[in-house]
């Protein structure tokens, strides 16, 4: 049974890594830093860390990418309860490429959304209807030479008015530097 398992594993993380289309990447990792004022208590602020993957290609023409894509978050409040929170979210992403100021440096748009679970249900002086929320990304970029990628994002939390509270935070620049593969 361990094997099976193993093998299993094997050939989805290689299904992952075979081209999907004729472009120099299918696949992406970034990590980011953001930091910005609590929308609901401007006194205080959220910051964190934010890892993201593309992972899925799905359809891709000369100017959108679309694809599956997840994303591990740490964020952090100064306000003085619940300043800790961890977040794990699948997307639907999408890059729309508007702005070609080289053949080597395509800059491009982003926006993803998708469920998140949330460790806790308040963060900073902010309060959800639930663990699951909705996590939406949206920002812009460049890719540099084909393999890096630099982005600057806001990410928003809420339960989209599906419960009360809906108390969501942001943080509003969160700057990713990523590798292309």
């Amino acid at each position: 049974m361990k094997n099976k398992l193993w093998i299993l594993l094997a050939c989805f993380v290689t299904s992952i890594m075979i081209p999907l289309s004729s472009y120099a990447w299918t696949n992406s990792v970034s990590l980011g830093y953001g930091i910005s004022h609590d929308p609901n208590n401007t006194r205080y602020n959220n910051s964190g860390f934010l890892l993201n993957a593309d992972f899925y290609s799905l359809y891709r023409t000369e100017m959108t990418y679309w694809t599956l894509g997840g994303s591990l978050g740490q964020w952090h409040s100064n306000a003085p309860v619940n300043q800790n929170l961890t977040t794990a979210a699948l997307s639907l992403d999408l890059r729309v490429y508007l702005f070609n100021f080289s053949e080597y440096y395509p800059a491009y748009l982003l926006g993803s959304a998708g469920p998140a679970i949330m460790s806790n249900r308040d963060f900073g002086l902010n309060e959800q209807a639930s663990n699951l929320s909705i996590q939406t990304t949206f920002g812009l970029g460049v890719e540099l030479e084909d393999q890096w990628d630099v982005n600057l994002r806001a990410a928003h939390y809420s339960n989209a008015g599906l419960g009360s509270p809906n108390e969501g935070f942001n943080v509003l620049y969160v700057l990713s530097i990523g590798y292309l593969f």
